[in-house]
């Protein structure tokens, strides 16, 4: 079998799993398999997700809720396919996989990414700057490219040798709530697998603000705590490898810092203020675990406002942040 799509499901409304589940199916060139691993769902949901894959001849695998990273090592393990891909349920690809973008034999395959805004109904365009198409590389060029955000952000619209991640131990870190990605991503590059580019568009990454901020505020801890991980990942990768601008690099990695912990803050601020004010000390704790120094002066700012307490100004900022993306959108 050429390929795995592993899916991990947590109570995804039954219209996106079906689109997910039919843009897999258009796959023509390539045998494969879809390995559906539901992540704890409703017994509601998981009747209609286990139908749907019985009535698909998919796999189907019901496992306590665990988190996305759990499921997708339990697919990892499932897997028979060569290689596998992940694929989330309220995600789709487009069907332009073929034999041929599999026969490189490379441990790494990278394709490009769409962004879809639902919100704003704005769509982008996600590629591998810099990297010429189809030529086979070492992984480990890569990781100064997952010091800033892009497409190494992500596990998806990537195909994976599936005996080169067990032999090497590769796995997702299920003490994560976000920047699991990212980690998996790292530990991956660093064990150096032979990688190639392949600028087609495979993966379709629908989004929308709303439900962003929901898992936000969920868990608020634990997505500080992540910050604050990705940040010492990042900071570390910088250390392994030599860079002539790693100052600048540095420093840009201190402000996007900076800025992930002001969002999360000034989106807490927009819906209450009472619990803008219960959480002023434990923003402040994460901004001084990395002693910030050459910041920029609207990170500065940004410290100051909620060591003042201006929530009407963070409160003003995120009301004229999303007045400008409407007007941009428009």
């Amino acid at each position: 079998m050429d390929l795995s799509f592993i899916i991990p499901v947590y109570n995804k409304s039954e219209n996106q799993f079906r689109r997910c589940i039919s843009s897999i199916l258009k796959v023509k060139d390539i045998t494969y398999e879809i390995i559906v691993v539901d992540d704890g769902s409703s017994s509601n949901m998981g009747k209609i997700y286990k139908e749907i894959c019985v009535n698909n001849g998919l796999s189907y695998y019901y496992e306590k809720n665990l988190g996305v990273s759990a499921a997708r090592n339990y697919g990892i393990k499932k897997a028979k396919g060569k290689y596998i891909t992940f694929v989330d349920a309220d995600d789709y690809i487009l069907p332009v996989i073929s034999k041929k973008d599999l026969s490189t034999h490379c441990n790494l395959i990278i394709f490009d990414v769409k962004k879809i805004n639902t919100t704003y109904n704005k769509l982008y365009k996600v590629k591998l700057t810099n990297c010429i198409s189809n030529k086979v590389f070492e992984g480990k060029q890569l990781l100064e490219k997952t010091l800033k955000d892009g497409i190494l952000n992500w596990v998806v619209s990537k195909v994976y040798n599936r005996d080169y991640l067990q032999k090497n131990n590769i796995y997702f870190d299920t003490s994560h709530v976000n920047g699991e990605d990212v980690d998996f991503i790292v530990k991956l590059l660093l064990s150096n697998p032979s990688t190639i580019y392949v600028n087609k568009m495979l993966y379709v990454y629908v989004y929308s603000d709303v439900t962003g901020l929901e898992r936000e505020k969920r868990k608020l801890k634990n997505n500080l705590n992540d910050a604050y991980y990705l940040w010492a990942l990042r900071k570390n990768i910088l250390r392994k490898i030599d860079l002539n601008n790693s100052k600048n690099i540095s420093t840009h990695i201190d402000n996007e810092y900076i800025k992930s912990i002001f969002e999360m803050y000034s989106h807490i601020v927009n819906d209450n203020y009472k619990e803008a004010k219960k959480y002023k000390k434990t923003f402040q704790k994460f901004f001084y675990k990395i002693n910030p120094q050459k910041i920029s002066m609207i990170n500065k700012l940004k410290m100051i406002a909620i060591e003042h307490s201006w929530l009407g100004l963070i409160k003003n900022y995120v009301q004229l942040k999303k007045g400008i993306k409407r007007m941009i959108s428009n």
